[in-house]
């Protein structure tokens, strides 16, 4: 693997990310480290580190499966410099230029940074990385306050969920014994205890603060650390969360106490300690159910059902007087569920009160609120809101009912059934909701929740339905009591056998209500429940504990939140018998058969009235959720074969495949006959209705749609809801992870309820399973009629059925094969076929199943493509837009496939070998056959189809719409082992001339493409690189003997014919520079015969006699010379490739007749010509590569002069084209092939007519030379030192672009990878020292008396040195290193950094000052290494120092210091984690600070005070306590004897406010926290409010400030830290004087 792709890692070229990208993914990591990793981590790493390659993921995955065996301890320090510089965070003044942000810097590979930092941890390793990630917390922590959001929050907040949830899967592999081959972590780089709590502990605060910036993954996050060290954060979340919830003003602190009591529940309850604080919460949570916040409502209640469903509802306070030891938590614990039955009695009188003010309407009911109340829900409330509320209330009290003691469920019962009797509310949303309560209790304690329920509802429901009949109308009182009856039907199914007659009975005096909707709905959907629950099996208990909750002996509290495996689950499961089989034939007996009945009555009747259909379509179609027990459609009929071939075979009895009908029942089989036939006979009825609405009723459009579900489960539905069961499956998923606790419960541990509720959805998952059919005759008959609905004149019948169409054909085996022709006759222009019918088939055909399906079958697309694109006898736009995107998705879809199959002999034996020598030559031969039949069959569609789809593009009656189309379709369809016929050869270039914009673009890439698939394929040449000079022993990478003969050189160019022919072209330019392939392949075969007529193909002759056409070459020129794009021309990359492939294939004799024409655009200014002229010129050289010598010389002797005239009259709109064009033929391409251009490139260095002539040639030699890379050394010497002699030139333009060459010059020097060779191409530092003489006048003016201002230097157009500061400072610009994280600036560089600082502050030149603000954002910002720090502090102290011992004679102004200053702190927090591995660099910083705080320039002490506070906060200095006491040594600093209060220009008075200004400083560095020392400074400051002004004033400020940051928490959290005698002094400082005091 390194042999094959280490070649392609050259940074500078863009193949490097190819080699890149396959290393990362092949290269092994879990081998023997002896010979797999060590191999390549070194140069890897190094890579990773000096160059903006992307090798992250592979270190990481070698981080992770070779844990303990890396010392990762030295790239540390490396790792969280990428993760701080990623967070892109504003360091310094605002008005300053650190606060100018120039753009956002992305973040591509932070997530894989985590991880590795993660991977990292182990063995002496961890407290390293625990130590930087403190530091990196504390850095990033005031980022983190809501206060400061900003572009880095977003990156800060998934750095923490990352981190925590990286390090919690890391520990729970290390805890679970897995079974793997792979090696497990050794035990002495595992995590102990306590380095888990210590990364907790610095992960807090962060975690923190995420909740109140709308993090979606604060819960995930918190629970990571609830789960790492359970003993660290529930006392703190106990302590906090009483506090929260009974908060009445901060709304956010209550949501986010009662969201993080969801994820943290299941850790109390196996966190000892913790227990007891359970039922309080839940009691406190049940304040703030109510309706006035519905979304803190819904929280609570999720709550609740979380922890019903972990901790069992029984009262355990007898316990307490049982013998025994125990410990006094435990007894807490149980003296606390002695108050489970009045928390669930208030829970249910909070829940009832919820739902009754949900109501819709006022019902007129006695226990209702007022309508004010209701009003008020409404108006808060939304339907999201509504929808997760009545969720919530559903999982609540569904868990409560299951996981409740008798007493505690009879009291539920009692609660529920009253207020059933007494309570009348609407049925739409309080009566569903209150439903879905009624159905827990009915689904876990069916027999006595149907007894003491079903009597008094079957009894009211009779007489009310007598009295409505009377009345002819239902009330609301009808409406509420027969919905809580269907909500009964949930149980178990054994349990309805005493009820059923009676229901029956109910159900259908109900369905007699034709005129009641409502009433209807109910019947047909209690009808559709009892159906499915008593043929649905499920578990008999969902409780938490398998134990009794009879039992008084049993300490239930010791299960809470206990795990259970499912092998020792003890479940028992309800299994529906014959009694329940039975009770589904009576019932299909009473309503599906009087259903069918009836339907047929009404069409043997000739019945009008719609509402008898629609009321017997949905009863009929509710009797198929019965369909688990009736067989599928047609499995007793032959069904009809695919047309593989033209020819149908003859089926015979043994070839048919027959599918087994599968019942899905759990226990003994059942037969009827009733259930043998009832799918055929409602399948005839409905067809029969069908036909009867469509012949008398074709307006009914809700039958239609009822008629097109029945189709949809006649054909294929087997009594299932798979939609239903993926949305609980999605529940569930949802449910258990926020449950689960990784670290506490082994492998396949989960609590008991979520075990239960996963076997059962698997259950379910079995049951639905998808059972495919055959495609017979009976399920044509079906599918015809559901398409002409797909046609309907009505759009909800369309979209209806086209909806069940989409569901019913996967489940149908071969059913698009004969769907897809039915189709195609409704798009056909036939008088009978409606715009309606045409529009219908056309979504049909766009479904994304049957497109892939056509776009796959080439006799399927040759049908139907070109119907589409004759499709033209419809003009509304609807139709045509959906014409449009039919086209489009097949082209998305369209794979180019094989028309040749072919079986190999290696294949062939490899297949034998497989199947035991089984495989003999007869059935061989017959696969031969098969294969060479479908072969015929693909290119006989392939060929009708294009054929088909010419004779529509020649056809002058196709509207310029549909050409377009039938173009496009014939471009997607070419293939290249496909010969093209003569005559669409010629029908596509004729077409390139067409009036049409859109076609002729078209007809353009099909020509391309035809001439590409004509190139002729030339011999590859191998080297041995073997043969090559030796390298010796040093590194194979970079200018090295072996590569030095594809440098370019004046001396040894291939200039004569013989040199050329002897010259080996490297044209990629990637070969060379790291390590030798072990077989350099090189095309470097010349053509001495391009062009010749003997050797043409017939296509080849077409191409050439038409472009040998002086007219159609004229024709040609004139039409795409003309503008594209009005003011915006571009180059056409098509035309590009084809004008090369033109040349590439036929030669020179080509350009005879476009010459003249070139000749005269090149002369011209106009646009359009010279974009003509460019991709054509440019073209010919990029398609010469094969060509003879003096094939080339007479290119080269054309071209150049023509270039050359272009370039005199280029203009700003023309320049790019040419360059772009010129791009092209350098791209990879060995620059000695470029001789002559380059020759010629060089002779017009500035020596245009005018300014942007000059640049121009500039933009031209950066184009050329950019493009050959390491391979043009000299050139690029060449090149530089012209330049460094233009450095000072005057204009701002031309300046710039040097910068731009410059940064190509110097593009190579870089160290790729560990041992990289010197490069020979020019050096950055040796270039920088070459030209700071040219800058050296401006050390006096710059650098001189302190006082003097810099507007006052001479900064104007006539100084020399600031053009050349000018020019060095686009370089740096443009430089990729300053805007590239892994590289680091030369020493060399650093000196230039001085007149950055010393130039940024002036306000003369705004060009200069924007240009150094710029440069040293970027600098600051760069990562330092150790040859590098140096220099760099070096630099700074030259503006910051002064050199006299007055302090006043040399340095730069004080605006030049405080700009350096900025800097600094902006260059120390990029660098932190860097320097902090110097410690003599840290001394040296903290020197130069302090010397700064003593500057006689109040705005140098305020810029280095805030620098030393921020530093400070960042732990770059190590002795805070250290650092602090001198600055409270130099805040006390004696002043002299008659110091005035006012004075300000004394020495001491300097000094002192330098230490107090330090301080206040220090202390704003922690706006939102009050570490221990503070306290101490803050009475150190309260001295100083006497005495000097300017101090007094300072500390005065700083109280404000402490006291507005601190407010917030002032009372709950900070006030804490002080002494009584602290607070007293604040006390006095934070409250203004009083007149009155």
């Amino acid at each position: 693997m390194l042999d094959e792709w280490m070649p392609l890692i050259c940074p500078s070229d863009n193949m490097a990310g190819r080699g890149t990208y396959f290393l990362s993914r092949f290269l092994p990591v879990k081998c023997d480290p002896d010979t797999s990793f060590r191999l390549w981590f070194k140069d890897i790493m190094g890579l990773t580190q000096t160059s903006q390659l992307n090798f992250l993921a592979l270190i990481t995955r070698l981080a992770n499966y070779n844990i303990g065996k890396i010392d990762w301890e030295p790239y540390v320090p490396w790792i969280f410099s990428q993760i701080l510089y990623d967070f892109n965070l504003q360091v310094g003044a605002s008005h300053t230029f650190a606060g100018r942000q120039i753009r956002e810097i992305r973040d591509k590979n932070g997530s894989t940074k985590i991880e590795l930092m993660i991977h990292m941890l182990g063995g002496s390793t961890t407290s390293v990385i625990l130590d930087h990630l403190e530091i990196l917390t504390k850095a990033i922590e005031s980022y983190l306050h809501p206060s400061n959001k900003g572009r880095w929050t977003c990156k800060l907040v998934n750095f923490v969920g990352i981190a925590c949830n990286l390090l919690l899967k890391r520990v729970e592999c290390e805890r679970t014994e897995q079974d793997s081959w792979l090696k497990q972590i050794p035990e002495s780089h595992r995590l102990s205890q306590d380095d888990i709590d210590r990364f907790v502990r610095i992960m807090l605060p962060c975690v923190r603060l995420t909740m109140f910036l709308n993090n979606n993954n604060f819960q995930q996050d918190y629970q990571c650390l609830v789960v790492l060290s359970p003993g660290i954060i529930l006392p703190d979340y106990t302590e906090r969360a009483f506090d929260s919830i009974e908060s009445v003003v901060e709304h956010q602190r209550v949501e986010t106490a009662i969201t993080s009591f969801l994820v943290t529940v299941r850790s109390m309850c196996l966190h000892e300690p913790s227990k007891e604080h359970i039922v309080p919460l839940l009691q406190s949570l049940l304040t703030t159910i109510t309706s006035n916040d519905l979304q803190k409502s819904w929280i609570a209640l999720l709550g609740f059902s979380f922890a019903f469903s972990m901790i069992p509802v029984v009262d355990c306070s007898h316990l307490l007087s049982l013998p025994g030891k125990r410990s006094k938590e435990t007894e807490r614990v149980w003296r606390s569920t002695g108050q489970f039955k009045d928390l669930v009695a208030e829970y249910l009188d909070r829940l009832l009160l919820l739902i009754e003010v949900s109501a819709m309407e006022d019902t007129g009911s006695s226990n209702s609120l007022t309508h004010k109340a209701k009003s008020q829900f409404r108006s808060q409330s939304n339907m999201a809101t509504d929808n997760a509320a009545e969720g919530s209330i559903y999982m609540s009290f569904d868990a409560l009912v299951k996981n409740s003691s008798d007493d505690i469920r009879d009291m539920i019962l009692d609660k529920i059934f009253r207020f059933t009797t007494t309570t009348t509310l609407e049925v739409k949303i309080a009566g569903k909701t209150f439903g879905d309560a009624v159905s827990c209790l009915s689904y876990m304690y069916t027999e006595k929740t149907l007894k003491k329920f079903l009597p008094y509802l079957i009894r009211e429901s009779n007489y009310l339905l007598n009295e409505e009949e009377d009345k002819g109308d239902t009330g609301s009182e009808l409406l509420w009591n027969v919905t809580m009856m269907a909500a009964l039907l949930r149980g178990r199914g054994d349990a309805y056998h005493p009820y059923l007659e009676d229901l029956m009975s109910i159900f259908e005096r109900m369905l007699q209500f034709r005129n009641s909707t409502q009433l209807i709905s109910v019947a047909v959907t209690g009808i559709r429940t009892l159906l499915c629950m008593l043929l649905r099996p499920r578990p008999l208990e969902q409780r938490s504990c398998e134990v009794d909750y009879n039992d008084k002996s049993f300490d239930f509290t010791s299960t809470w939140g206990r795990g259970i495996d499912s092998s020792t689950l003890n479940l028992q499961w309800y299994v529906p018998g014959e009694k329940e089989y039975g009770a589904v034939v009576a019932i299909l007996e009473r309503f599906g058969v009087r259903a069918i009945n009836n339907l047929a009555g009404y069409v043997r009747d000739n019945e009008t009235e719609k509402t008898k259909f629609q009321i017997d379509l949905r009863v009929l179609r509710m009797m198929l959720k019965a369909g688990r027990l009736m067989p599928m459609l047609g499995n007793d009929l032959t069904p009809l074969a695919p047309i593989y071939t033209e020819h149908q075979p003859d089926w015979k009895e043994g070839d048919r495949v027959k599918f087994d009908n599968i019942f899905y029942k759990c226990g003994l089989e059942f037969d009827h006959e009733l259930l043998r036939n009832f799918r055929l006979r409602a399948a005839e009825c409905v067809q029969g209705v069908y036909e009867y609405l469509c012949a008398n009723l074709a307006d009914d459009t809700k039958s239609f749609e009822e008629i097109c579900g029945l189709f949809h489960d006649l054909l294929s539905f087997r009594g299932h809801n798979t939609q239903k069961v993926n949305k609980e499956y999605t529940r569930y998923k949802t449910i258990k992870q926020m449950l689960e606790n990784k670290l506490s419960e082994g492998k396949g541990k989960q609590l008991r309820v979520i075990t239960i509720q996963r076997l059962y959805l698997q259950q379910q998952a079995r049951q639905y399973s998808l059972i495919y059919s055959q495609y017979t005759e009976l399920h044509s008959k079906f599918a015809k009629s559901l398409l002409k609905m797909c046609v309907s004149s009505y759009t909800v019948v369309r979209k209806t059925a086209q909806y069940h169409l989409k569901k019913c054909l996967p489940a149908i085996l071969h059913s698009r094969w004969f769907v897809i022709p039915e189709l195609i006759n409704y798009l056909k222009p036939d008088e009978g076929v409606t715009h309606e019918q045409l529009k219908g088939a056309i979504y049909t055909l766009s479904n994304q199943r049957i497109v892939s399906y056509i776009a796959a079958h080439s006799h399927l697309y040759s049908q139907v493509m070109p119907v589409i694109c004759r499709a033209q006898h419809s003009e509304k736009d609807s139709i045509l837009d959906a014409i449009e995107h039919f086209v489009d998705y097949f082209i998305e879809d369209y794979r180019s496939h094989n028309f040749s199959t072919v079986a190999t002999p290696s294949t062939l034996e490899l297949a034998i070998q497989l199947n035991s020598g089984k495989i003999s030559a007869e059935s061989i031969a017959v696969g031969n056959t098969i294969a060479d039949e479908k072969d015929a069959m693909r290119k006989t569609g392939y060929y009708k189809c294009l054929d088909e789809l010419i004779s529509i593009l020649r056809d002058d009656k196709t509207t310029w719409r549909f050409q377009e189309n039938t173009a496009m379709v014939i471009k997607t369809l070419l293939h290249r082992d496909m010969e093209m016929s003569e005559a669409f050869v010629k029908t596509m270039l004729e077409y390139i001339l067409h009036d049409s914009i859109g076609v002729r673009s078209l007809a353009m890439k099909v020509v391309q493409k035809i001439v590409y698939m004509q190139r002729r394929e030339y011999k590859d040449t191998f080297v041995d690189p073997s043969t090559f000079p030796s390298d010796g022993d040093g590194p194979k990478a970079g200018d090295r003997p072996s590569n030095a003969w594809l440098q370019y050189r004046e001396n040894d160019l291939p200039d004569t014919e013989e040199k050329y022919r002897d010259c080996i072209f490297v044209d990629k330019p990637h070969w060379g520079y790291n390590q030798w392939p072990k077989q350099l392949k090189v095309c470097i075969e010349i053509d001495e015969h391009v062009g010749e007529e003997g050797r043409m193909s017939p296509i080849d002759k077409i191409i050439v006699s038409y472009f040998k056409d002086p007219s159609f070459v004229d024709r040609y020129i004139k039409l795409y010379s003309l503008e594209d794009n009005n003011g915006s021309e571009k180059v056409c990359t098509i035309r590009r490739q084809l004008y090369r492939d033109l040349f590439r294939n036929y030669g020179w004799s080509l350009f005879e007749l476009f010459k003249p024409k070139i000749e005269e655009f090149v002369g011209e200014k106009t646009e359009s010509h010279h974009r003509f002229a460019a991709e054509l010129i440019t073209s010919i050289t990029r398609g010469s590569k094969h060509w003879t010598f003096s094939d080339l010389q007479k290119m080269w002797d054309t071209i150049i002069p023509l270039i050359a005239k272009a370039m005199d009259v280029v203009s700003s709109e023309t320049l790019h084209m040419w360059l772009a064009c010129i791009s092209w033929i350098v791209e990879d391409r060995d620059p000695r092939r470029f001789s002559r251009l380059i020759k010629a490139a060089k002779s017009s260095f500035l020596n245009g007519r005018t300014i942007f002539h000059d640049a121009s040639n500039l933009y031209l030699l950066e184009t050329i030379f950019c493009q050959f890379e390491w391979k043009y050394a000299e050139g690029l010497h060449q090149l530089l030192a012209e330049v460094s002699t233009k450095l000072n030139i005057n204009y701002k333009n031309i300046r710039d672009k040097m910068g731009h060459i410059i940064n190509r010059c110097t593009a190579v020097d870089y160290p790729m990878m560990h041992g990289t060779r010197p490069t020979i191409s020019p050096r950055r530092g040796e270039f920088m020292l070459s030209v700071l003489p040219q800058m050296k006048s401006l050390d006096t003016g710059l650098f001189g008396t302190e006082w003097v201002v810099v507007d006052s230097i001479s900064l104007n157009d006539d100084n020399d040195a600031v053009k050349v500061v000018k020019t060095i400072t686009s370089w740096l610009l443009n430089t990729r290193y300053l805007n590239c994280c892994n590289t680091s600036t030369t020493p060399e560089m650093m000196p230039f950094l001085s007149y950055l600082l010393a130039l940024e502050p002036n306000e003369v030149d705004e060009d200069l000052k924007s240009l150094c603000s710029r440069a040293l954002f970027y600098m600051s910002k760069d990562h330092l290494n150790e040859i590098s720090i140096e220099p760099a502090l070096e630099a700074i102290t030259k503006v910051v120092s002064s050199t006299s011992e007055e302090e006043r004679t040399v340095g730069c102004t004080w605006q030049a210091k405080c700009t350096a200053l900025v800097y600094l702190q902006v260059m120390c927090f990029a660098n932190l984690f860097i320097l902090r591995q110097y410690p003599e660099a840290v001394e040296k910083i903290k020197a130069l600070l302090f010397k700064c705080i003593e500057s006689p320039q109040v705005e140098v002490r305020q810029v280095a005070g805030q620098t030393i506070g921020g530093l400070l906060r960042t732990r770059l200095f190590p002795d805070m306590a250290g650092i602090i006491g001198e600055l409270k040594v130099l805040a006390k600093t004696p002043l002299p004897k008659g110091t005035k209060k006012g004075q300000t220009d004394i020495r001491e008075i300097w000094i002192r406010h330098g230490a107090i200004k330090t301080l206040c400083d220090l202390v704003r560095a922690y706006p939102y926290t009050v570490p221990e020392w503070l306290p101490d400074v803050t009475v150190f400051l309260a001295n100083f409010t006497r005495g000097n002004h300017m101090i007094a004033n300072e500390v005065k400020k700083c109280m404000s400030d402490f006291k507005r940051t601190h407010l917030d928490s002032w009372h709950e959290e900070h006030k804490l830290k002080f002494t009584e005698e602290q607070l007293g002094l604040l006390q006095g400082l934070l409250v203004a004087p009083n007149y009155y005091a």
